[in-house]
């Protein structure tokens, strides 16, 4: 008995002395979703009015979630300068992202000019009124990060997204800065992971729909709800390695 009480001592002793491994301070902290907010023309530096989609989410969710405003100027003045130094740095923050924390969940919200960044640092810049120089799209790899996307208000909406969920129908035409088609195919090849929304009443993403700027400062209020709606539908799904959101994995029973 005496022996086993010894025993026990020294074990519970020995435990004591062995300390925890030590944290990395270098390593990042990944939280399983991350939100990326673009914000519109004009708006404050910060998430702007699409950030209460993000709150929401970051709220309701009962996963980590991390919220993060991209930085960009959002001006009227050099309005094409001003998106494609977004699309850039959107790219850029998303590769970040993707390398430290490989299965994290990667969700970008956009509105107005801020929805542009997003459409842009995904299919490529430029076109028509935006100038000859493209800013290329992300990798296929990167693309498939993606968990999620939030365009509102796109001023390059156009009448043939797949993605569109507004109400804004055919006939209401495109945005004021219309796509080209090869953008189009590679948004429209990810629609699944896309939710658009553009008011037939937004003079900025229809243009033939009668609208005026009023109806594009109501997105916000028309359709926040929705989003934010189908935004934790996605985060919720299981996720495979790879990050494509829904599909079952090979050992997963169907």
């Amino acid at each position: 008995m005496l022996s086993s009480i010894l025993l026990l001592s020294s074990l519970l002793a020995f435990s004591q002395a062995i300390s925890p491994p030590p944290i990395d301070p270098c390593k990042p902290y990944c939280a399983d979703v991350y939100i990326i907010s673009c914000r519109a023309t004009l708006e404050v530096t910060g998430e702007g009015q699409i950030g209460m989609v993000a709150e929401y989410v970051q709220h309701a969710s009962m996963q980590t979630v991390e919220r993060v405003a991209l930085e960009y100027p959002a001006v009227l003045e050099g309005y094409a300068k001003s998106a494609a130094i977004g699309a850039k740095a959107l790219k850029d923050l998303v590769a970040k992202q993707a390398g430290e924390c490989p299965e994290q969940k990667i969700v970008l919200l956009g509105y107005s000019q801020g929805a542009q960044v997003v459409g842009d640092a995904i299919s490529g810049g430029g076109f028509g009124q935006m100038g000859d120089v493209l800013i290329p799209g992300m990798s296929a790899e990167l693309i498939e990060r993606l968990t999620a996307v939030v365009l509102m208000g796109d001023p390059r909406h156009m009448a043939s997204e797949e993605y569109q969920h507004g109400t804004a129908g055919f006939a209401a035409g495109n945005g004021v800065f219309p796509r080209s088609p090869e953008q189009m195919a590679i948004l429209n090849g990810i629609k699944d992971k896309i939710s658009s929304y553009c008011n037939a009443k937004d003079a900025l993403c229809a243009v033939k729909g009668r609208g005026n700027l009023g109806g594009h400062y109501d997105t916000i209020s028309l359709f926040s709800h929705q989003a934010r709606d189908w935004v934790l539908e996605m985060i919720e799904r299981p996720q495979r390695a790879g990050g494509d959101p829904g599909a079952v994995s090979e050992d997963e029973p169907i």
